[in-house]
């Protein structure tokens, strides 16, 4: 039997609307400032960012800025190998998955604490010790990086973001109910292949929770309801944190997300929109009550009904089900028992999306 995990929690946590504005005093506050590092991606997370730089600078503090990160293992490791040199005290990224996730891998490659600053609510790993990063293969690795020192969400700027980041936020985050089904799953075939030990009920209860919280927003949202979001996804990266590994909240609708990936390449869609065609699938063949609560919430937050609508053919998401399990060998789900045939998946496909078999 496992015995008693140690885990970080942020000792900053703030989620308010424009909390931007005071950001600089804030860190102040929490953070040595000496030397910053600060990650961003394009537009928006860029001016936000190069502000923060702009103030630290007349405090007094060294700052580096790096804009638009590649997404890439080999473009965060030169980023480090660059950076480690200057000894930073600080590193915060703005912006959505990519730039945080390459400041986490800036920040556990230089021992520095770090800041998660997201301007956009479409996935859960701002608070999570995960980086999703694409290696040398072309293909997208979750890697073990750090849990951040404070997550700072300015709820004014999320509201002013194009919904489709929402929704692909709430999409991930609905996610975690089948993860923790399939979590359950490969507890219970122990001994299986790519079956894990035994489910970390703590961290479990903590993603449920999490994800329940999407259900009872009204949208379009408002403020209290970006809010209810933004704690909830923040609170998905501590269960991850808990179980010390992504289990409470990527199962197979994940393994049929990064099997979208591999297949479309550029072509892919937000990773929490792909991750919520995979829910559709996972909820169905466990055969559970979530699949009677999550289709109709994907529908009032305007999640399309047909596979036109998610930019998908039938015979992707045919070929995605049926790799999906092959992305990651280790990790067993709903998938690894459920009938992954042609024909079988071919129906499948037809009988949720309501569309001609390939």
């Amino acid at each position: 039997m496992p015995g008693p995990r140690t885990i970080t929690v942020p000792p900053l946590l703030h989620v308010a609307p424009d909390a931007l504005n005071g950001l600089p005093a804030l860190l102040d506050a929490h953070f040595d400032l000496a030397r910053v590092v600060i990650v961003t991606g394009h537009d928006t997370s860029r001016a936000y960012g190069s502000d923060l730089a702009d103030s630290l600078r007349q405090a007094g503090s060294r700052v580096v800025l790096e804009h638009g990160p590649d997404g890439t293992l080999v473009g965060a490791e030169r980023s480090t190998a660059a950076l480690a040199d200057g000894d930073p005290t600080l590193v915060v990224g703005f912006g959505g998955g990519r730039p945080i996730d390459v400041a986490k891998m800036i920040a556990f490659g230089t021992t520095t604490d770090f800041v998660a600053v997201p301007t956009v609510l479409s996935h859960d790993g701002m608070c999570s010790p995960v980086a999703s990063l694409v290696g040398t293969d072309g293909v997208r690795q979750s890697l073990g990086t750090v849990m951040p020192g404070g997550v700072v969400i300015d709820t004014s700027v999320i509201g002013r973001a194009p919904a489709r980041f929402l929704r692909a936020g709430i999409g991930d985050l609905v996610s975690n109910i089948t993860a923790v089904e399939d979590w359950r799953l490969a507890a219970a075939a122990a001994g299986a292949a790519g079956a894990e030990g035994p489910v970390n009920e703590f961290a479990a209860s903590i993603a449920l929770l999490s994800s329940r919280a999407a259900f009872d927003i009204s949208w379009p949202p408002s403020e209290d309801d970006l809010e209810v979001i933004a704690r909830a996804l923040v609170m998905s990266g501590l269960a991850m944190a808990m179980a010390g590994s992504s289990r409470p909240c990527s199962g197979g609708e994940h393994l049929i997300s990064h099997a979208l990936d591999e297949l479309l390449g550029p072509r892919a869609a937000i990773h929490g929109e792909q991750v919520a065609v995979g829910v559709l699938v996972t909820s169905h063949l466990h055969d559970s009550d979530a699949a009677d609560h999550v289709a109709p919430l994907f529908e009032r937050i305007g999640f399309p009904s047909d596979l036109e609508g998610w930019g998908l053919d039938p015979a992707t998401l045919v070929d995605a089900i049926r790799r999906a399990p092959g992305t990651r060998p280790d990790r067993y789900t709903v998938l690894d028992e459920a009938d992954l045939s042609l024909t079988a998946v071919e129906e499948l496909v037809k009988s949720l999306f309501d569309t001609p078999a390939p």
